[in-house]
């Protein structure tokens, strides 16, 4: 099939759909050709129609000339030529950079997930969201733990605020913020 490339076809799908294009390229792996079916010369990234098509659903396959008569593609010596022209290069792929992007999202999607109280009511998320705008949080069960040294227990207001002796600085700090994202979420004290 890779002599085909470049040349300007018509196919007849196992379905009868009709699809004219110039073959891209043909894949050994999983069998399959890509087909430009853009319209006009002039190619622009935007203006670019591929198609993938199995070569096990291709019923018939037509080369087009020029003068857009077609003849039955058999054999590379009558097979008319249609040049790629203009294309984008197609660059390198670079799967270090891809498993790293991959890596990247992943861990994003984990740090989003332990943002998720577990068994928590809606307000217990409210202000976990609302702390974590301002101070590093995290969740312990039911619990959200602030900067490493404070613990907010359900209900989650001022008086469910626990921590050591020597972290009193960063309780009072906890209890005046929670204490201004409770009013400003509208929370009342229970």
């Amino acid at each position: 099939m890779e002599w085909m490339i470049g040349r300007r076809i018509k196919i007849k799908t196992s379905s009868d759909e009709e699809i004219e294009g110039l073959i891209y390229t043909f894949d050994r792996i999983t069998n399959c050709i890509a087909l430009d079916c853009s319209t006009g010369s002039r190619h622009s990234r935007k203006s670019l129609a591929f198609r993938i098509i199995k070569i096990s659903h291709i019923k018939d396959i037509v080369t087009v000339t020029s003068d857009e008569a077609a003849a039955p593609l058999q054999d590379p010596a009558i097979a008319h030529t249609s040049k790629l022209t203009s294309y984008l290069p197609v660059n390198m792929v670079h799967l270090d950079r891809i498993v790293a992007r991959e890596n990247e999202a992943a861990k994003a999607m984990r740090q989003q997930a332990a943002k998720i109280g577990v068994g928590v009511t809606k307000e217990g998320q409210d202000i976990f969201d609302a702390l974590t705008k301002t101070l590093p949080c995290r969740w312990a069960n039911d619990s959200i733990v602030v900067m490493d040294e404070v613990i907010i227990t359900p209900p989650y207001d001022v008086d469910s605020c626990k921590a050591n002796a020597s972290a009193a600085p960063s309780l009072a700090r906890v209890k005046k913020v929670l204490e201004g994202e409770r009013r400003r979420l509208k929370i009342g004290s229970t």
